[in-house]
């Protein structure tokens, strides 16, 4: 049974995304199960750049901003009734941006990729998620719509990249950041913990759309917010999470005021 009456309903949860390709685009969800390891298929592939000296390998977006353009989908989304899919479960479709279909297990695909962006690459593959950070992130969209009017620039809430966008039932700008050391719950069982801002690179200057750059988004949050924007979430227990969710404050925990 669910104790959602004894918890405080903080919002909703609007959009659900993953990333099935690390710094490629994103897709909205129905339903996903979530694990420890953060959504089932978010960031299962990647590349490293073997021609990268530095402790984080990994080709990005933040360097090759046309990565932003290629669209990852799986052929069979994994079930989110099903807790361990197997490898099979994540086979992919990459489409480029010129409307080429491309797949992770055909052997050109790599050197397709070391082709157009002259570096020498490893495809990577995980089911634990190759994140930068932590497991899940959360955004508010009032936080988004504020930033936008800061900015006095159309920003979408794909170029930040979150898991979660949430409609604050408070409806205040970054009230999520007041939620650092928190844990909430979304849905009926998916319990996390907020544990720090999200410390933001220069991906958030792109336009998820045409990968063009304004260098201003990223000086904003810089100057006004700390170089952060939205939250980073450790996972307490695992559970199916669905568009449309209430998120509550989960019991015993406070938020900053």
């Amino acid at each position: 049974m669910s104790d959602s009456a004894n918890a405080e309903r903080l919002g909703t949860l609007r959009i659900l995304r993953r990333y099935p390709f690390k710094s490629m685009a994103g897709e909205d969800l129905n339903e996903v199960f979530v694990t420890f390891s953060g959504l089932v298929g978010d960031r299962a592939y990647a590349f490293v750049d073997r021609s990268k000296n530095s402790n984080f390998p990994w080709m990005t977006a933040r360097e090759r901003h046309e990565m932003l353009l290629f669209r990852p989908r799986f052929l069979a989304a994994p079930d989110p009734a099903n807790e361990h899919p197997a490898q099979k479960d994540f086979a992919a479709e990459i489409t480029t941006p010129e409307g080429e279909k491309l797949s992770p297990s055909d052997p050109s695909f790599t050197p397709y990729f070391e082709k157009r962006f002259g570096s020498e690459l490893e495809l990577r593959f995980s089911e634990r998620a190759m994140h930068d950070a932590c497991p899940v992130s959360l955004l508010g969209l009032e936080t988004v719509k504020s930033l936008a009017a800061e900015a006095g620039l159309p920003l979408e809430h794909t170029r930040f990249r979150a898991n979660f966008y949430i409609d604050w039932d408070n409806e205040k700008p970054y009230y999520e950041d007041q939620l650092t050391g928190a844990s909430l719950r979304i849905g009926e069982k998916f319990t996390f913990t907020v544990v720090r801002n999200n410390l933001r690179c220069a991906i958030i200057t792109l336009d998820p759309a045409t990968a063009e750059a304004s260098p201003e988004v990223a000086k904003l949050v810089a100057r006004n917010h700390g170089n952060c924007f939205g939250v980073y979430g450790s996972v307490l227990r695992e559970g199916i999470v669905r568009q449309g969710d209430p998120v509550f404050l989960h019991a015993g925990t406070k938020v900053d005021s």
